[in-house]
C-alpha cells in the first residue's frame, strides 16, 4: 500500500518519464551587458547591410559641361572626389567631365569672386556609394589655377601660371610647367617632370615622389614615408625629407644649399664633376657614410645630409 503523503506536503509527486520544462536562464549582469551591446550591433549591421545594397543599385551619373565669362582671371575648383586633368587651352576656361552619385543627386556651383571663377562640386555625405566628379579643365595657359580633390588622382601639364593642385590621397602628376607650383596629397605618389618653375613644393603623406628634369631656383619635396628620387636637377637650394624612406639626388647643376633628411632610409647625392668644393655635413645613427667629395669648411656650397640609420653617399658623376 503506497504510504500516505503527511499533511504539510503540498507537493505534486514526479510522473516517471514526464518531460520536464525549461527554466529561463537567470538575466545575470553579463548577459544584460551582452544584449544590450549585442542587440543593437545587430541590427546596425543588417540596415548598413541593407542600405548598401539599395546604395548599389541606385548609382546614377550625368554629364557636366561649365564655360566660365570671358571676363575669367583666375580659377578656382574644388571637388569632393573623383579624377581632374588640367591643360592649357586657347580659348576660355571650361570644365567638362562625367558625375557620379548614389541615391541623392550631387550638386554643382559655379560662381564668380570679383574676376576669379570659383567652381564646386558637392555630394551628400551617405554612410556608402559613390559620388565623384571626373573632369577635364581647360584654362589658358598662363591662367593662376587651383584644383582640389578630396580622393582622386589630379595632373596638370602644360601651364605657365601659378599652379595649386591637391588630393585628399590620390597621385599626382605635373609636366612642363613653367610658373610656380605646389603639390599636395594626403597619401599618393607625386611625379614630376621637365619642370622650370621658379619654386617648386610638392608634399605627400606617405606615397613616393619622383622627378626628372627639374630646373627652379628652389626646390621643397617632402613625404611622410616614402622615397624620392630626382634626376637632372638645377636647382640652388634644395630641401628633401622623408619620414623613413630613401632620398637619391643626382644634380646637373653645380647646387649652392641642400638640406636632406630620412629617419631611417639611404642617401644619395650625386653633383657635377668639377673644381667647386663642398662644406658638408653628414651623419647617421647607424650607417655607413661614403663621402669623396672637394671639401672645404668656408665654401659657401652646402650639403647637409642625415639619417637615422641608412647610409649616406655623396660623390661627383
Amino acid at each position: 500500500m503506497p504510504a500516505a503523503m503527511s499533511p504539510g506536503n503540498t507537493a505534486a509527486p514526479e510522473t516517471a518519464g514526464a518531460p520536464r520544462t525549461a527554466q529561463p536562464l537567470p538575466l545575470t549582469p553579463g548577459r544584460r551587458a551582452a544584449l544590450a551591446i549585442g542587440v543593437p550591433v545587430c541590427l546596425l549591421l543588417i540596415a548598413y547591410g541593407g542600405f548598401d545594397l539599395i546604395a548599389n543599385l541606385a548609382v546614377g551619373h550625368y554629364p557636366v559641361r561649365y564655360t566660365a565669362p570671358a571676363s575669367t582671371k583666375s580659377l578656382s575648383v574644388t571637388t569632393d572626389g573623383g579624377s581632374l586633368a588640367l591643360r592649357p587651352t586657347a580659348g576660355r576656361v571650361t570644365l567638362a567631365g562625367t558625375a557620379r552619385y548614389t541615391l541623392i543627386r550631387s550638386t554643382l556651383t559655379e560662381r564668380m569672386v570679383g574676376t576669379e571663377a570659383v567652381v564646386g562640386y558637392h555630394c551628400v555625405t551617405l554612410p556608402t556609394g559613390d559620388c565623384a566628379l571626373d573632369a577635364t579643365i581647360s584654362a589658358p595657359a598662363a591662367m593662376p589655377v587651383s584644383a582640389s580633390t578630396a580622393g582622386g588622382n589630379a595632373s596638370v601639364t602644360a601651364l605657365t601660371g601659378p599652379v595649386t593642385l591637391s588630393s585628399g590621397g590620390g597621385s599626382l602628376s605635373a609636366g612642363h610647367i613653367s610658373g610656380p607650383l605646389r603639390l599636395n596629397t594626403s597619401g599618393g605618389n607625386v611625379q614630376l617632370t621637365a619642370i622650370t618653375s621658379p619654386t617648386l613644393t610638392a608634399a605627400t603623406g606617405g606615397g613616393d615622389i619622383q622627378a626628372a628634369g627639374i630646373s627652379s631656383p628652389a626646390v621643397t619635396v617632402t613625404t611622410s614615408g616614402g622615397n624620392i628620387q630626382a634626376t637632372g636637377v638645377s636647382a640652388a637650394t634644395v630641401t628633401a625629407r622623408t619620414g623613413g624612406g630613401d632620398i637619391e639626388i643626382v644634380f646637373s647643376s653645380v647646387p649652392r644649399d641642400v638640406q636632406v633628411n630620412t629617419s631611417g632610409g639611404d642617401i644619395t647625392l650625386v653633383v657635377p664633376r668639377g673644381t667647386t668644393a663642398y662644406h658638408v655635413i653628414a651623419s647617421t645613427s647607424g650607417g655607413s657614410i661614403a663621402d669623396s667629395l672637394p671639401q672645404q669648411t668656408s665654401s659657401g656650397n652646402l650639403i647637409s645630409a642625415s639619417t637615422g640609420g641608412g647610409n649616406i653617399t655623396l660623390r661627383e658623376q
